[in-house]
């Protein structure tokens, strides 16, 4: 079968299963990553656990990762990927609780053993999730699934350990205390993947951005701009409208070339764009 025209109504599946099996009889791939190149972009990709289910969030950044390492390919590089399992924490823990009929943590050291119950964890990642391996054909990703790497294996766990090493020897690490969720069931902490829920515990600072907009207005030959705060830099494109505080003082302040306009209150916040004495030109 060729593709030499486009039909006006194509057979969108029928194109698909003839260039994935074009591709696989080929060995379109792994010709990609054996060929002559001008160098060599290697790409891991980060671990799901083999217990879920591909979902739209895990096949968007799928997309993603692909077209990096397709664009890199294409740019003349050698670029292997290789799929991994994460197979540590309790996703998979909790699964084999599941299949082995266990409701007390007890039940593992008392009576079944811990042996047995690393066994059956290694036998649900062993077997990973046919569902992935579909998903990755079928979505056109590249990547070396067959091959993949597993958290468990010693190597990796080695690695690891190697990492770590590097950086205390560097005095990187230190100890200090912090809230985390615990479970009293798992008889563990509980991480953000673990609770599914906004890592609430733990000091952050989001990331945020302030952007200008200009306006008509012109002072002593300087054009003025509105200045606005935000979290959701990616809405930007998509915004309609600028909106004031009916009960706020605004100030223009002349920081130079531009004046900007900004609530009156946050200038001692932002010393680095007002300066420390910020030369207000009208409220």
């Amino acid at each position: 079968m060729k593709y030499e025209q486009l039909a006006g109504k194509p057979n969108i599946s029928e194109i698909q299963d003839y260039v994935l099996n074009f591709w696989k009889e080929n060995k379109v791939f792994e010709k990609s990553v054996q060929k002559e190149s001008k160098g060599e972009k290697v790409f891991y990709d980060g671990p799901p656990f083999p217990t879920g289910k591909p979902h739209h969030g895990t096949i968007l950044v799928s997309f993603i990762k692909d077209m990096i390492a397709r664009y890199q390919t294409m740019r003349g590089y050698k670029v292997p990927r290789v799929w991994g399992w994460d197979c540590h924490g309790l996703p998979i823990e909790n699964q084999a609780e599941v299949q082995l009929g266990i409701n007390d943590k007890n039940i593992i050291e008392n009576s079944l053993g811990i042996d047995k119950f690393n066994d059956k964890c290694f036998e649900i990642v062993s077997g990973n999730n046919e569902a992935w391996k579909e998903y990755v054909e079928q979505m056109a990703r590249w990547v070396d699934y067959d091959g993949a790497y597993k958290t468990m294996n010693p190597t990796f766990m080695e690695s690891v350990m190697w990492a770590f090493k590097q950086c205390y020897d560097k005095g990187l690490i230190y100890r200090d205390y912090r809230v985390t969720p615990y479970c009293t069931h798992c008889e563990t902490s509980l991480s953000i993947s673990d609770t599914r829920e906004s890592d609430s515990t733990r000091p952050r600072q989001d990331r945020w951005i302030i952007a200008k907009f200009k306006t008509d207005e012109v002072i002593n030959g300087k054009t003025v701009y509105f200045l606005a705060w935000t979290t959701t830099p990616w809405t930007l494109p998509s915004n309609l409208c600028l909106a004031v505080g009916e009960n706020l003082d605004y100030s223009f302040v002349d920081v130079g070339e531009e004046i900007f306009i900004a609530c009156t209150n946050v200038l001692p916040k932002y010393t680095k764009i007002f300066g420390e004495k910020p030369v207000i030109v009208k409220e």
